[in-house]
């Protein structure tokens, strides 16, 4: 019996087909993640706000400590996962061009037609992009919500009452930035 032939050009089809949606996918899934962790911090909020103003209700300081700190730490997860999303994206596309490489090298004539090229690829962490924004985004709000949750801890510099909590905001945020870059390094 004989084996079946496999035909090369399906099976380069179908693996530009998968790099492609694992890309969108990617996408997909980072627009997702932020509007879940949009939705979370806005809601803690407005529950926090809400309840402040309610007449006789009174949480106890530990409890803003223990919500902000959390909203802190779900932030850098998120953070997180935000990288791990643009690295897949960055490898699905590395992947489409890896093909398109491969056609130019057989069809070179072909190659005016393609605008997007390996080096043509930005880096995975490049500044202002969409990604680099969210991530920013979320360094922000995260490390606010950390040195709130410092601040209400009650610890003091010198009789200032915002200076540890300022400090624990501005490393929390730096400590990210770096994170963000060792993950994602700016030049390919």
């Amino acid at each position: 019996m004989a084996e079946p032939q496999l035909d090369p050009e399906e099976i380069l089809e179908l693996e530009f087909e998968y790099a492609q949606s694992t890309a969108e996918q990617a996408q997909d899934d980072r627009a997702t993640i932020m509007n879940l962790y949009l939705l979370l911090v806005g809601g803690v909020g407005s529950i926090l706000v809400g309840f402040g103003q309610a007449r006789g209700a009174e949480m106890p300081r530990d409890v803003y400590v223990v919500v902000f700190a959390l909203l802190g730490v779900i932030g850098f997860f998120i953070l997180m996962k935000l990288v791990r999303l643009r690295q897949a994206w960055y490898d699905s596309v590395l992947a489409m061009n890896q093909i398109k490489d491969f056609y130019l090298q057989k069809f070179p004539e072909l190659e005016k037609a393609f605008r997007w090229r390996t080096k043509t690829i930005p880096p995975p962490g490049k500044l202002w992009t969409i990604t680099f924004n969210l991530a920013l985004l979320v360094a922000i709000i995260d490390s606010v919500a950390l040195g709130i949750a410092v601040y209400l801890t009650g610890w003091r510099v010198a009789n200032n009452d915002y200076a540890v909590g300022a400090f624990a905001a501005i490393l929390f945020f730096l400590w990210q930035i770096w994170f963000y870059f060792f993950q994602l390094p700016s030049e390919r």
